[in-house]
């Protein structure tokens, strides 16, 4: 064989490989797997702010002992802390109650009210802070998560902290483009899936995001994938088409698998606080969502609507996304956000 026909054969199998055979581009599977996650800030740190706006509040604006007089002053606080009206009204129902049984109504005795009603609430839904990656070894494979959400929410971003979380316990992942309305989406979702060191299926000219994902799932079946991370083009919640699109989205990929979603989660950012409440009911309504992901939550003082969306939805947050880097993506734990709204 001459070296002419050598350095053909390189460059045509160059040429097939980068296009996937079949005009579809994938990244090749790094050598080398990432390194292991830094641990992220803890929970106290990130809802500094949040403190403050709570908690912190109310200590600045009562002293001594309280009367019923205050509830008002706690109510204003209450309200203005982006935890919703249906949690308001539990929790100003809890410390009613503890001040008509207590003689000598302190500080501290509303603390101690409040933060039992927090745990309650937060404790009372299901699979409340429970990783998705939980069982995800011993999980049918390949798993398929659907990640929805508005723009602006960094839902990119936090599609790239998930494969590179999948990745780093060995897990061979597949990142599908299905936002095939952004222009820039299918770049930005490539570049972070190349921080991350995994695959992205990202077909050239097809526009039907169902097609996108029904072919990335078939793939990952083809090609024994562990996990299949759908994104989806981010839309307002009262575009009412654009909604109808991510269920039709759904039902193409229970084609292949009739499980499947394995999880549909909603991205929500802490800083739009009771907007983010709206986001999330009305694509509960619409996709029946299994968990939420709060981004942005360094630094915010509107971390309270993590408390607002498990008291009227009943929904689970599984993730608090807490920086820009690869890493700064943390679990979420209602006992660790519970003493972190009270405990400086």
């Amino acid at each position: 064989m001459t070296q002419d026909l050598i350095i053909l054969i390189v460059e045509i199998a160059a040429a097939v490989g980068a296009a996937g055979g079949l005009g579809y581009w994938f990244t090749r599977k790094p050598k080398t797997p990432p390194a292991a996650p830094e641990p992220p800030p803890s929970l106290n740190r990130t809802l500094r702010s949040t403190r403050d706006s709570f908690w912190g509040k109310i200590q600045r604006s009562l002293s001594g002992s309280i009367d019923t007089n205050q509830l008002e002053i706690i109510e204003e606080i209450l309200y203005t802390s982006d935890l919703g009206p249906t949690t308001v009204a539990k929790l100003l129902d809890s410390v009613e109650d503890q001040l008509s049984r207590q003689d000598k109504k302190s500080l501290d005795m509303l603390k101690t009210s409040l933060k039992g009603e927090v745990n309650s609430i937060l404790t009372a839904v299901p699979k409340m802070g429970q990783s998705p990656f939980l069982n995800f070894e011993s999980s049918a494979k390949p798993q398929v998560w659907m990640i929805v959400g508005v723009n602006g929410v960094g839902k990119t971003t936090t599609i790239g902290k998930l494969a590179h979380v999948a990745a780093s316990k060995g897990a061979k992942v597949l990142v599908a483009a299905g936002d095939t309305f952004r222009a820039a989406a299918q770049s930005q979702l490539r570049a972070w899936s190349e921080r991350a060191q995994v695959e992205i299926f990202a077909p050239e000219g097809v526009k039907d995001p169902g097609a996108v994902a029904f072919d990335a799932v078939q793939m990952a079946k083809a090609r024994n994938y562990d996990l299949v991370l759908i994104d989806t083009a981010g839309r307002l919640h009262t575009q009412d088409n654009l909604m109808e699109e991510l269920k039709k989205v759904k039902r193409v990929i229970q084609k292949l698998d009739p499980q499947a979603p394995h999880e549909t989660l909603i991205v929500l950012d802490a800083n739009s606080g009771q907007n983010a409440l709206v986001q999330a009911q009305k694509f509960h309504e619409t996709l029946k969502l299994s968990g939420a992901i709060f981004t942005k939550m360094d630094g915010t003082a509107k971390g309270g609507v993590v408390l607002g969306l498990a008291s009227q939805l009943q929904l689970p947050t599984v993730f608090l996304g807490v920086g820009e880097s690869m890493d700064a993506l943390t679990g979420f734990s209602p006992q660790e956000y519970t003493e972190a709204l009270f405990e400086a």
